[in-house]
């Protein structure tokens, strides 16, 4: 099932019943961000969307004037530093605010990040500590809070 608009951000999700047993529905999982697929083919479907609907931006606030108008590659290095941080840096707590990735795709070290500024959203993403593969998407506000809510409202009325 794909919901949203690929070219801008998209939650797309099929089960597979080989892969699923009576106690996990287990499927392929991703993000489609400015046409391009994040993929996971080993998420536990009820997991990943369970995490979905609990991320700390459907429900708070993700503004951040000053991150969100930093150039992308030091937006998405200090967004990881927050959320992942390294043992020396002192940090007691990592910080999830603006992270919109779920289980299997972090597992697949899809690092996926989305901060707010006026009437305007931008998701900054990458894979782990790979600069190279770093890129944004602008979108409105509320467009990817939208497409959550949807995604996981129909994966729940199934």
């Amino acid at each position: 099932m794909l919901i949203g608009n690929p070219d801008a951000f998209a939650v797309w999700y099929d089960p597979v019943g080989s892969w699923s047993t009576d106690r996990f529905q287990n499927g392929c999982f991703a993000y489609f961000v400015g046409g391009e697929l994040l993929l996971s083919l080993g998420s536990t479907l009820s997991v990943d969307l369970g995490l979905l609907s609990v991320l700390p931006c459907i429900q708070g606030d993700t503004d951040d004037n000053r991150l969100f108008h930093l150039p992308c590659l030091q937006a998405y290095a200090e967004l990881c530093a927050r959320a992942f941080p390294s043992m020396d840096s002192g940090e007691e707590f990592s910080d999830y605010k603006h992270l919109v990735s779920v289980g299997s795709l972090l597992d697949e070290g899809h690092y996926v990040f989305l901060i707010g500024s006026g009437d305007q959203a931008k998701l900054i993403y990458g894979r782990r500590d790979d600069l190279t593969t770093v890129h944004e998407i602008v979108l409105k506000r509320g467009e990817f809070q939208a497409v959550v809510t949807e995604a996981t409202g129909k994966w729940q009325s199934q």
